[in-house]
């Protein structure tokens, strides 16, 4: 089976990475939705903003499901760029499943893409790329190892969870690829669970909502929403409690500016612990200290998504973040821009994960690029 999730880590405001699942606030409902779709063998798809916990949930879940002795396997394809990195990637995930199986069937096929089994234990190693593509390899590889669940689950009746995280790139190595998953999986019965999680929301509806796509309504969609304002601010003052240290006020200030942000949070409660580590109390002025420290540190990555946008987009994310709506008259008549064309620069702005409507109006998803715009 698979290796569990990652160790612990020295810090409890882990920000940087997946947690592990004992560092992971709530997501309680999200939990056991995924435990009744994979008990059931109804496929997920999960779409939420880079940093928002998507693979710290699906890690609890797999830990979850290897206790009740499930296979569990995680395949990133994040980036990949062609077939070749993506049999890569799914030979990386499903060898730990049965090394003697991927002795056994794959060894030549994976060192013609460049990879290599470990000596001991059932690890795949990556080598260098081949010069030259070998896509019959990669096509081989892709079918034998996404029918490894099936085969395994004949042998044994143990059931396989297999995460597809950032799945949307699967559309950027080649477009035809949804088709040959569904093409394999659609056949794997009890033998397997899926989920596919994905960042950039308009690509996930086109894989799973356009009707001309092979996994057109194979999915149920979750969403990942804000962490809980009163869970987070309790999980958190245990933290700080176990480390010695008092964050008074400053934590309830951070954590409402956090807005639920699970990345944005840690960051936050990881600086403030430094200053109270340093001597300085949690009052309000500790907190607008790790307020400017935090700026600090993601201001680099505010500039470069800055200077990525069209005029209309910045014009929005600048509205959005001083409390106005996105289309707002007076925002078009300052900036002498259509209504219409602010509005389909919002739009572009959700289907990246940088906006989100809401019932209560549309809010700038990372809070700390929202005060950065404030105070520019």
């Amino acid at each position: 089976m698979s290796s569990g999730p990652p160790s612990p880590q020295g810090t409890p405001f882990r920000f940087e990475g997946p947690v592990s699942p004992d560092l992971l606030i709530d997501r309680h409902a999200e939990l056991a939705t995924l435990a009744r779709r994979a008990g059931d063998r109804v496929g997920v798809r999960l779409a939420a903003p880079r940093r928002y916990g998507k693979t710290s949930l699906l890690l609890a879940h797999a830990a979850q499901l290897r206790e009740t002795g499930w296979r569990t396997a995680h395949v990133d394809l994040g980036r990949v760029s062609d077939l070749t990195d993506v049999a890569r990637r799914i030979a990386a995930a499903y060898g730990p499943l049965d090394a003697g199986w991927m002795r056994a069937h794959m060894g030549g096929l994976l060192a013609r893409l460049g990879l290599s089994l470990g000596t001991t234990g059932a690890s795949v190693t990556f080598g260098p790329r081949p010069a030259s593509p070998d896509v019959e390899a990669a096509e081989t590889v892709l079918h034998r190892l996404l029918d490894l669940p099936k085969t395994l689950h004949e042998r044994d009746r143990v059931a396989t969870l297999v995460v597809f995280d950032e799945f949307q790139d699967l559309m950027v190595a080649r477009d035809d690829l949804d088709g040959v998953l569904r093409s394999r999986i659609q056949y794997h019965g009890d033998a397997a669970a899926y989920v596919y999680a994905g960042s950039e929301p308009s690509l996930m509806r086109a894989l799973f909502d356009q009707r001309e796509r092979p996994l057109f309504g194979q999915a149920d969609p979750l969403a990942l929403g804000p962490l809980p304002l009163e869970p987070v601010l309790a999980d958190l003052f245990e933290r700080f409690a176990r480390e010695d240290l008092d964050p008074g006020d400053a934590l309830g200030e951070l954590v409402v500016l956090a807005g639920g942000h699970p990345q944005r949070v840690m960051l936050l409660c990881y600086l403030l612990a430094e200053q109270l580590e340093a001597g300085r109390p949690g009052t309000l002025e500790t907190a607008e200290a790790v307020v400017g420290a935090a700026i600090e540190r993601t201001q680099p990555a505010h500039e470069a998504l800055w200077s990525q946008l069209r005029r209309s987009e910045k014009v929005v994310l600048a509205g959005v973040a001083d409390g106005l709506p996105p289309a707002s008259p007076a925002l078009a008549a300052e900036h002498q821009l259509g209504r219409n064309t602010l509005h389909e620069a919002a739009e572009r702005l959700v289907d990246q994960g940088h906006l989100s409507r809401e019932p209560t109006g549309t809010r700038l998803i990372d809070p700390l690029l929202r005060e950065w715009l404030r105070r520019r």
